[in-house]
């Protein structure tokens, strides 16, 4: 882990060292995620966070694609739809 000594402004702004932002390709105006986790800051990309999204959502996955697996809870979904709809109909 990288240690980085950031300065906070009067308005409470935190600047970002310019390494970090040319590693991370972070230019003004990009969105940037601050996670508050219990007594810390974190700070990371949109795609970093996006990426740890991923890697928490694939261990319910069980590898199946997302796509995949949308498409099939919404046939069992419309299924279940069709059935009610003929029970009662």
């Amino acid at each position: 882990m990288e240690h980085l000594t950031c300065k906070v402004d009067n308005q409470g702004r935190i600047t970002l060292p310019v390494e970090w932002r040319k590693a991370h390709h972070i230019e003004a105006g990009n969105d940037i995620s601050v996670i508050l986790a219990e007594d810390r800051l974190e700070v990371q990309t949109v795609d970093q966070s996006l990426d740890d999204a991923r890697r928490i959502a694939a261990k319910y996955r069980g590898g199946k694609p997302a796509v995949e697996m949308l498409h099939e809870a919404r046939t069992r979904e419309v299924k279940q739809e069709r059935a009610e709809e003929q029970a009662h109909g």
